[in-house]
């Protein structure tokens, strides 16, 4: 049980799940999957690359615990500079031309990192649950209402978290819910 509860934790991390919603998402918005990869490589250089770029270099100087962060005063300063690169991102794409929808996730990203940042300062939300949340909001979105069962991969995650003892269902649930509303939100605005 704990090799599937670790194996879960990795593979519904939003680092995990943006390389295949990000390239459908691209190819969606642009028609040609060649275009749809370089644009979905971009972005993933910004929502991937940076918070890799800093979990691997906090663990090698000792200013990250783990790859998890399991200490919640560990999580501010990564979502911080995660928000930054996402940023930076969505920035980049919208001058470049990007596609909308794209580019809209990143702001996602945005939203995601500025909630995610405000409620992680007092409180240890599971940011696993967030992303599969907002993942399943986007899914749903971008690709309709069919894709309303890969909410429940939250239900996955949530298990994987709980009995890896990183979260408590709480916790779980309220990432869950505030990755869909945030990305529904941004979504709406961003794509109206």
């Amino acid at each position: 049980m704990d090799d599937l509860a670790r194996y879960l934790s990795i593979l519904f991390d939003s680092s995990v799940l943006a390389v295949p919603v990000f390239l459908g998402v691209a190819w969606a918005g642009s028609g040609a999957f060649l275009p749809a990869l370089g644009w979905a490589a971009l972005a993933l250089l910004f929502a991937d690359g940076v918070p890799l770029t800093y979990l691997t270099l906090g663990r090698r100087f000792g200013w990250v615990s783990g790859f998890e962060m399991p200490r919640r005063e560990e999580r501010v300063p990564f979502i911080a500079v995660n928000l930054t690169g996402n940023m930076v991102g969505y920035m980049l794409l919208r001058a470049l031309g990007a596609p909308d929808e794209l580019a809209a996730l990143l702001l996602v990203y945005v939203g995601m990192g500025v909630t995610m940042l405000t409620i992680s300062t007092f409180w240890k939300i599971s940011l696993h649950a967030g992303g599969v949340g907002g993942f399943g909001a986007a899914l749903t979105w971008f690709f309709g209402p069919i894709w309303a069962c890969s909410f429940l991969a939250v239900l996955l995650v949530g298990w994987a978290r709980v009995y890896r003892r990183r979260h408590t269902w709480l916790q779980v649930a309220a990432g869950g819910l505030v990755g869909a509303l945030v990305t529904t939100a941004v979504l709406a605005v961003a794509l109206r």
